[in-house]
């Protein structure tokens, strides 16, 4: 009978745990999706106002790397380990938690999104790497593409200002902002600090990271989608006159 029992016992689990794997499957399949999407697409003037940035930056690379590492303080190494994945794991599980210990929804879906992103944004930031191959600024052959190099995007700066953003979104304290979103800029200096990364790789890093904890928020419905306002002047038959409405 005891044998039976977990026999039954083994088998339900396995049910329940190839249902959970299915159903975070479709969910991670249909948040992809969201990562691709954009409410508004910059106008022309915009893309190449951002061409010539990147280009500009691009082009002080070594130049900044090397100022980096002589000016900036010592104590801003200390920043790196917020920049990690398992940080974001961390976070987002204790996140978790606490919102099942308090019954506050918001926070259990806050750490819910920061887990899924921390996977999705690891997964985009290693084929971002193998696709460009920079080499990083402490090897030999630095800077260059498509050389077999992992240097850009750079992987810390990103989980960072995914771990900024997904607070920030969960909690929308404007008193908190600042020191999260400055505690993932520290991570992407301490980058250039400890020249393993050019400045246009954290700037990448931290821009995708943002992007992904951002997107997924809106998906999960911690962020409310912008309204739409509409405003028209119509005809009044009754007294001959253009009255203005608005909807929202």
């Amino acid at each position: 009978m005891a044998r039976r029992s977990a026999a039954i016992a083994m088998v339900v689990a396995a049910l329940a745990a190839a249902m959970f794997l299915l159903l975070a499957g479709n969910q991670l399949r249909r948040d992809t999706s969201a990562l691709v999407t954009v409410d508004h697409y910059p106008s022309r003037d915009q893309l190449a106002l951002g061409v010539v940035l990147v280009a500009m930056a691009a082009a002080t690379d070594s130049h900044l790397v090397a100022l980096g590492r002589q000016e900036l303080p010592a104590w801003i190494d200390g920043c790196k380990r917020w920049g990690s994945g398992k940080t974001a794991n961390v976070i987002g599980a204790s996140l978790v938690a606490n919102g099942l210990a308090r019954g506050e929804r918001r926070v259990l879906i806050g750490g819910l999104t920061l887990l899924e992103g921390n996977l999705l944004l690891g997964a985009v930031v290693d084929a971002s790497k193998e696709a460009y191959g920079r080499v990083r600024p402490n090897h030999p052959g630095a800077g260059a593409w498509l050389a077999g190099g992992d240097s850009f995007p750079s992987s810390h700066a990103a989980h960072a200002f995914l771990i900024a953003s997904v607070i920030d979104e969960t909690f929308q304290k404007p008193e908190w902002r600042w020191v999260i979103y400055a505690m993932a800029t520290g991570v992407a200096l301490q980058r250039v600090h400890e020249g393993v990364h050019y400045p246009t790789d954290v700037l990448a890093g931290g821009m995708l990271g943002w992007w992904v904890g951002h997107r997924l928020s809106v998906v999960h419905g911690l962020v409310e989608r912008p309204r739409e306002a509409a405003a028209w002047l119509a005809p009044r038959p009754s007294d001959r006159r253009l009255v203005a409405y608005a909807s929202f």
